[in-house]
């Protein structure tokens, strides 16, 4: 027989209080919760067994697998460990100072910074590697090796298809999320916000380009080029039209208009003032 965990004794009470919820979701959600909290805590205590944090971690762990030369842009390393810009630079700051890595401005590009690892760190994620992968082994203990390799490929196929509803419409080029018109009325008005057409952030990738150019979550796009954008497709048309290297977005944050600009060589630029 089978052991009872916590989401069995969570599920119970909530079939007792509430037979009418379909709680087939929280069998797998809140298991993947469960076990990541178990997860980090493992990981955390062993990366704190060699002074640092899994944050630190992560940032030599995939300027190592890069290859050499070992270094990437701070925007590549933003967007592969899924970081604001200001966490990161905080991030890289420390690093620097502890001696792991070191920064070097493009010669190409003035505004791009490359962060490359150091032979200290270099030697300290070697030596880190082994014993995290053995680590994570023993966290898989439970199961047989015919399970985990069953686990991995359902959690592949899931992961899949998120990535791919999320691609899928509603993921932009910018790497940000917009709800449909009719979702993004229901917002506003739910905070007490005028009625206007357009088309609400949901949510923006950590340094992704709307980051970049300064778009928030719960910003409303109205205009994309001095046109109109009402429905998804009118905003992919439009970011799709050639014409312009930078869009000039117009926008809503709450009742205040603003312009922002977005291209591969845009400037950040922000005008504001108060919707009548």
């Amino acid at each position: 027989m089978r052991g009872q965990d916590h989401i069995d004794t969570i599920i119970a009470k909530w079939k007792r209080e509430r037979p009418d919820y379909d709680l087939a979701p929280v069998e797998v959600i809140g298991r993947v919760g469960r076990v990541m909290e178990y997860i980090d805590r493992a990981l955390e205590a062993k990366f704190e067994e060699f002074g640092i944090s899994r944050a630190t971690f992560d940032v030599l762990a995939t300027l190592r697998r890069n290859g050499p030369p070992y270094k990437l842009t701070q925007r590549q390393l933003m967007r592969s460990l899924l970081r604001t810009s200001g966490g990161m630079s905080l991030r890289i700051d420390a690093l620097e100072r502890a001696g792991y890595v070191e920064r070097e401005n493009d010669e190409n590009d003035r505004r791009s910074v490359f962060v490359s690892l150091t032979g200290k760190g270099s030697r300290l994620i070697e030596k880190i590697i082994p014993e995290h992968l053995a680590n994570e082994a023993t966290l898989l203990k439970g199961l047989t090796y015919g399970e985990r390799t069953e686990l991995a490929s359902l959690l592949r196929k899931w992961l899949v298809s998120l990535e791919g509803n999320m691609a899928e419409g509603r993921q932009l080029y910018l790497n940000m999320v917009v709800l449909d018109p009719r979702a993004s009325l229901m917002k506003r008005r739910a905070v007490g916000l005028t009625d206007v057409p357009g088309l609400l952030v949901h949510s923006v990738e950590p340094g992704s380009p709307a980051e970049e150019a300064g778009f928030q979550k719960g910003d409303l796009i109205c205009r994309v080029d001095n046109k109109q954008v009402s429905s998804l497709v009118e905003l992919r048309k439009a970011l799709k039209k050639p014409k312009r290297r930078i869009k000039r977005f117009a926008i809503l944050r709450g009742s205040a208009s603003m312009i922002l600009h977005v291209g591969s060589e845009a400037s950040v630029k922000s005008t504001s003032r108060r919707s009548s």
